[in-house]
Parts: structure tokens; sequence; C-alpha cells
């Protein structure tokens, strides 16, 4: 739009006034080009440029306006009615043109003019390509078309069901890890850590901590009671889902005070994986958990 401003501004569109009216213009709509002043031009000045201008428009030949109208036609029968505006304007003003003509200027002013005449099928290249811009809808309609890949991506995600936003099993991760109320500090080293993990076993995360918790967490426990005599009685009692995590969460927090790095997440992860591999010192204390609620099961509670 810039290159068609200047030829508009150049030619001080005396022959269009829609296009542009502006208070700045209002000086230079009487000014030919042709003339040597800026002042008023005399009727003997105007008289000969208007006849020499049409004199230039009539010793054009008419078949170079009919080989322009058959290949914008054959243009836009050839590309689907979309051709590309680069192409285009390449074929209107070709890199090797050094100057702009008075000719293309006219045709330019002309192509305006038709289309603020509601001029519906467009024949130069210049009506094509300002029509191009005028409604570029038409011109950005693409059809997506997905590839091999990805449809085998979306065929293993199809009977997955969507994540929760916030992970239970991690918030209650994130809240025994909180030291004094800074909940985004344990937030950033639950975060970091799994990061850790993801690059180091290239699996999901929150599934490596569920699938840890699951392993390491106990099933029973014992409990003192009293019987009414001198002598207790020592009982085993089963744990739910969120007391075994639970236990499991700071068998896991213990093991990681006792690792080199001076980085905490650093610390966690590598705790992580290790008790998902099964090398955790957690997996003793749960099987002595689980001997002593052996050894006392003759007062198990039904």
């Amino acid at each position: 739009m810039s290159l068609i401003r200047t030829c508009l501004l150049r030619r001080q569109l005396l022959r269009c006034p829609r296009v542009i009216n502006s208070p700045r213009l209002s000086h230079a709509r009487v000014i030919r080009l042709n003339s040597t002043s800026a002042s008023d031009p005399t009727p003997s000045q105007s008289e000969p440029t208007s006849s020499a201008q049409e004199q230039q428009k009539q010793s054009v030949p008419n078949s170079n306006a009919k080989e322009s109208r058959l290949s914008s036609k054959s243009k836009l029968n050839s590309g689907g009615g979309s051709p590309q505006a680069g192409s285009l304007l390449a074929e209107i003003y070709p890199l090797n043109k050094q100057e702009i003509t008075e000719q293309d200027l006219d045709k330019w002013i002309d192509a305006v003019k038709n289309l603020n005449g509601g001029k519906a099928k467009h024949e130069t290249a210049e009506e094509i390509y300002l029509g191009q811009l005028i409604q570029p809808e038409p011109y950005l309609r693409r059809k997506f078309e997905p590839t091999r890949e990805q449809l085998e991506e979306t065929y293993a995600y199809a009977n997955k069901q969507i994540p929760l936003r916030l992970d239970p099993t991690v918030q209650n991760f994130i809240n025994l890890i909180m030291r004094h109320g800074r909940k985004a500090q344990a937030r950033k080293y639950v975060s970091r850590a799994f990061y850790i993990v993801q690059m180091k076993l290239r699996k999901d995360p929150i599934e490596v901590l569920k699938e840890t918790l699951d392993k390491l967490g106990p099933l029973v426990k014992t409990r003192t009671m009293s019987t009414g005599v001198a002598k207790k009685k020592v009982v085993p009692v089963p744990l739910n889902e969120r007391q075994r995590n639970r236990y499991a969460i700071t068998w896991i927090l213990e093991a990681s005070k006792n690792r080199k790095s001076n980085d905490f997440s650093v610390r966690l992860a590598e705790e992580l994986i290790n008790a998902y591999q099964g090398k955790s010192s957690g997996f003793e204390k749960k099987a002595q958990m689980h001997k002593q609620a052996t050894q006392q099961r003759a007062y198990i509670q039904l």
C-alpha cells in the first residue's frame, strides 16, 4: 500500500477525489505534474498537458491491454482464485524496473475508480491486487491436514483422561515438605525435583511419585492398647491410602537429608529415583513394621 500511496501522491489525485480527502493535499489539486512552478496554472499551460496525456493514452496499443487481462484471468484460473500477493506485485512492478511512468499511475487510478464504483469483476492485475487487499478473507482460508505422526499421537491419547489441575497426591507431598508456611518455596523444590526425574527416567514424574509411594507405603502399623489389667497388648491396625503415603513421604525426606548435594531439589530427586528403583532405606523400615505386625497377629480385631 505504501507504493500505491506514493504513486497517488505523485499524481496529486486530480482524477480520483474519493481516495484521499486530506486538507494537506488541497493546495496541490491545482498543480499539474508537468508544471514548473507551484503557482496556479494558466489555461495555456493546463490545456497542452491534458491533451498530451490523452494522446499518450490513445497511443497505447489495445493488444497490451488484452494481454494483461488474459494473464490476470489465467493466473486466477490456474491458482484456484488465490494468487500470491508477492508474485502478482512482482509481475506488476518487476525488479529491473527503474521508474514509474504516467501510464502506470493511470492504471492504478483507474483501478481505484473502478473499485470505488462497485465493480465486482476484477480484470486488470491492479484491480486484482487491490481487491485482495480490500477483501483478503477468501485468500486466507486454508484447510488443515494433519500428518501421520500427529494422527498417531492423537490415537495414543484417545483413551486417556484429562489430568486434574491440582493432583491430591502432589499437594500432600508439597504440604509435607513445606516449612514455616512457605508453600511457594516448597512448590518450587518439588517442581525442580520433578524436572530432574523427568530428564533422568524419561517418564511422567507424577506417575513415578504415585508408583513409588505405592511401593514404599506400609500396609499395617502396630498400636499399643490397654487391656484393663497390668499387661498391655500390641494390636496391628490397617492403614488407608493417605496414611500409607504419609509414611512413605516421611521416609523419603529423611533419606534425602543424608545425601551430599547442597540443593534440596537434587537430593529429593535422587531419593525419588532410588525409591522408584527399590533401593531406598525406607523399604527396611517397611519390612520391620510388617514383621512386628505379623508377630502380633493374634490380637487383630476383626
